[in-house]
């Protein structure tokens, strides 16, 4: 059983396991082509090919989402996000299954002792969580824990995961109401197959029904005590960045690094097709030798660059947080929200100018492209990443002006 870590200065794991970053991007990069294989698939069964998600276990990735304390394998924000960003090159929905999955997983890691213990201490080899936080279920006081009812939509990766993370809310045996995360096993929930969306084909992204499901007391996470990434007095099953990291920041910036990822991918082959492909109607034999069409794809590739600087900027400062121990500002996380939606704007630019070079023949169903741009635009428009509400945090956060609009843990 984990214990109490020591403090920082003395502690084995108070830093990022640098050799397994190195080693977690390379073989992300090394999938590329099993992943370009399957991706039709996705697109015709609403989920990623079993060889995919077997391929992404057999790399160690879901050791990713765990501390060491754990058998994790104590990687950096950084890491998380270079690892989603090569993924999704190949294909942007693996890419979002793998970012969903591992903040999912990360997030019952900053539960309480009995929680880590009942999913991470249950001898499962490195369990796979998805999750939905709203809308929030239902659950019951009973003897020995709850009972949970509800409907969770857009559950990304929900086919592939071995237990579900439940947004719920109701009654504790003593009255007094609260709201946080029921996890359910696999086998104790269904999945009805909701997910008919024009981008994002493959994620899985379904809705999960839990009907009457008993879970004991230790497998729910009141997130009404301590927010998510608080500690209570007393935690044994605590003590390594990761349990520093801020929620929604992380979650936002592996997400936003999954369409960049994209975004790259799309620069990349339109910057080759130019050296082939006609301006038809014109002289120009390719268009690569169009000023204009260069100054477009030079315009850009530097969206595209300045999005992924900010992406990874973002990322460093989770990482310092972490090795700080420290819970960022609300200031801190609202400039990270405003800096985020400038990134998703920049990004949205940048792979519109290159689609308009690409041409009509890059919608075709068989070019890759089609997928890289539709599940690239999808991804944007999460609820999570949407520029409008971002810059009003931001402006509402440096006017002084309170309280926003957002709870701070969605900040």
């Amino acid at each position: 059983m984990a214990t109490q870590l020591k403090p920082q200065s003395d502690n084995q794991f108070s830093g990022y396991n640098e050799q397994a970053e190195t080693e977690m991007v390379g073989r992300a990069r090394e999938l590329k082509p099993l992943l370009e294989k399957h991706a039709a698939y996705g697109d015709e069964h609403g989920t990623l090919h079993p060889d995919v998600f077997a391929a992404l276990g057999d790399a160690g990735f879901w050791a990713m989402a765990a501390p060491r304390r754990w058998g994790g394998l104590g990687t950096s924000a950084r890491c998380m996000s270079l690892v989603g960003h090569e993924l999704a090159k190949a294909d942007p929905s693996v890419g979002w299954v793998y970012t969903v999955l591992h903040g999912t997983t990360w997030v019952a890691s900053l539960g309480p002792d009995a929680l880590q213990e009942a999913i991470f201490g249950a001898g499962d080899d490195h369990p796979v969580i998805c999750g939905i936080a709203n809308p929030p279920g239902t659950m019951v006081a009973v003897d020995g824990g709850f009972i949970v009812n509800g409907r969770w939509p857009y559950a990304s990766g929900s086919h592939h995961a071995s237990w579900a993370q439940l947004g719920v809310a109701g009654d504790l045996p003593d009255g007094t109401h609260a709201h946080g995360f029921a996890y359910l096993r696999r086998e104790q929930y269904e999945i009805e197959r909701t997910w008919h969306m024009m981008g994002m084909k493959g994620t899985g992204s379904d809705t999960i029904v839990a009907k009457d499901v008993f879970i004991p007391t230790e497998q729910f996470f009141n997130v009404s005590l301590t927010g998510i990434g608080g500690h209570e007095p007393g935690k044994r099953h605590v003590g390594e960045p990761s349990d520093f990291w801020p929620f929604m920041p992380f979650l936002r910036a592996t997400a936003h690094a999954v369409v960049a990822g994209a975004a790259a991918e799309i620069l990349e082959r339109v910057m080759e097709a130019s050296k082939r492909r006609p301006i038809v109607y014109t002289t120009y034999t390719k268009q690569a030798d169009a000023v204009l069409a260069q100054a477009e794809i030079g315009e850009a590739a530097a969206r595209i660059s300045a999005a992924t600087t900010l992406t990874l900027k973002h990322c460093d400062m989770i990482d310092q947080a972490g090795l700080e121990q420290r819970r960022l500002s609300e200031d801190e996380r609202a400039l990270a929200k405003g800096e985020g939606s400038l990134a998703v704007d920049l990004l949205s630019q940048g792979v519109d100018q290159l689609m308009f070079l690409a041409g009509s023949s890059a919608f075709a169903d068989a070019n890759p492209l089609q997928r890289l741009y539709r599940d690239s635009l999808f991804a944007m428009r999460h609820t999570a990443n949407l520029p409008y509400v971002g810059y009003e945090i931001l402006g509402k956060s440096l006017l002084g002006i309170e309280p926003n609009i957002a709870h701070p843990d969605f900040i």
